[in-house]
């Protein structure tokens, strides 16, 4: 009679043992999913972000080109003449110069202040 009750106590010991394992196969399972699913979406966001870092590249293209187009009915320019041109902030003017005296396209002529003009090359 003691062995059954050992033996059912075992038997009951390895339900519950089997049990636990399976809940936690599912809670397993269940933050695999999420895991895959937050990659996916990371994944999605990424793809979004490279549309609109080129989406910028591309408008900042443009921006340069039309500076470029302004030395056609100009000898020199100014910021000032960019902000104007592109409706853009002083900032973005500045680095959009910045950029094309860098490729070498244009020269700035002074130092800083409102002297600051910009030739072709």
């Amino acid at each position: 009679m003691a062995y059954y009750v050992i033996l059912i106590s075992i038997i009951i010991g390895m339900g519950v043992w089997v049990w636990y394992l399976l809940k936690k196969n599912k809670e397993h399972k269940k933050e695999v999913e999420r895991i895959e699913k937050e990659r996916d979406e990371l994944a999605e966001l990424g793809k979004g972000l490279d549309e609109y870092n080129k989406k910028m590249q591309e408008k900042k293209e443009l921006a340069k080109e039309k500076i470029m187009r302004l030395f056609a009915s100009r000898e020199k320019i100014s910021h000032r003449d960019v902000v104007t041109a592109l409706n853009a902030s002083k900032n973005s003017a500045v680095r959009y110069l910045d950029e094309l005296e860098e490729d070498g396209k244009i020269k700035q002529v002074g130092k800083t202040g409102q002297g600051v003009f910009y030739i072709k090359v």
